[in-house]
């Protein structure tokens, strides 16, 4: 039986579950191995629930990962690994960072654990932020850089530092989270039903902004319709971040699935896809039964 591998690499508890959260449990309930990787334990963020009571500073890393854990069994990850790298912060100033936090480490020192996981898991495809890091949160700009040297890494016998047999990923993609196409797509069809679009102020403040990743044209588009579900109660999971009825989930599920059923992604490196491509392993000659016993690519 053929399977095939996929890892997702994120910044912060919650990212799992609103970005590609749906294209993962679709992988899952596929029968493919999906593996989650969480650079860091959010622990310097705070609770954005204004429902939520308070949570104690020193707890709030504990409260994070328990979450995580609930949104990791509700999309249905196959393992879920949390390297354990001190959460950044938002300061004012992306390069103000504390040099022990995840971004302000050296880059090898944070990649060298996600290597050996890219070699212990050899995933057909590795799932990580654009380069701008979908918004200039440094931990997320920091997740696309240590993906990325993780990648040359893994792949380099020679490389110090790196446990396990070489492995070259195949395809490293993004995902393009709340791309500019996406609410548009939304608010032509709050227009053609005469209704009020609760996107429309996010849309007008993403036009007048600088360039982002996201908006690049994508590559791949993965049906995610009959999955969205399982994405927002794995949203729901991080109850002190997520207020249940706030913007997350102000868009009916009807005008979601007509105006854009989709999540949509583009190469990083490695295997291009094809043209009209509709699954994130398109392109890839995946085997069974390679000499460790999972399935390998042909390259």
């Amino acid at each position: 039986m053929t399977t095939r591998r996929l890892l997702f690499v994120h910044a912060h508890p919650d990212d799992e579950a609103s970005k590609g959260a749906a294209t993962a449990a679709r992988y899952v309930d596929a029968g493919d191995e999906v593996v989650l990787v969480t650079c860091t334990g959010g622990e310097a963020g705070e609770v954005l629930n204004d429902k939520h009571p308070p949570v104690a500073p020193d707890d709030l890393a504990a409260v994070r990962e328990k979450e995580l854990a609930d949104a990791v069994r509700i999309i249905g990850f196959r393992r879920s690994e949390l390297l354990g790298f001190p959460d950044s912060g938002f300061p004012d100033d992306p390069t103000d960072v504390d040099p022990s936090s995840f971004a302000g480490r050296d880059l090898d020192e944070v990649s060298r654990p996600l290597a050996a996981l890219l070699r212990r898991e050899r995933p057909h495809v590795v799932v990580t932020y654009p380069p701008d890091g979908g918004y200039p949160h440094p931990d997320h700009i920091r997740v696309h850089d240590a993906t990325m040297r993780a990648v040359e890494l893994a792949a380099d016998p020679d490389a110090d530092g790196v446990e396990g047999t070489a492995w070259d990923v195949p395809r490293t993609v993004f995902m393009a989270h709340f791309s500019i196409a996406r609410m548009e797509a939304m608010g032509a069809v709050y227009a053609g039903r005469g209704l009020d679009n609760p996107m429309a102020d996010w849309l007008e403040r993403s036009l007048t902004a600088p360039a982002r990743d996201a908006d690049r044209a994508p590559e791949c588009r993965i049906d995610v319709t009959d999955w969205l579900d399982r994405r927002d109660d794995a949203l729901r999971a991080h109850v002190t971040q997520v207020d249940p009825d706030g913007q997350w989930f102000a868009v009916p599920r009807d005008i979601e699935v007509e105006a854009f059923p989709w999540d949509t992604y583009v190469v990083l490196a490695g295997t291009p896809f094809p043209d009209g491509a509709t699954d994130l392993f398109d392109g890839l000659g995946v085997t069974a039964d390679d000499q460790f016993g999972r399935a390998a690519v042909d390259r």
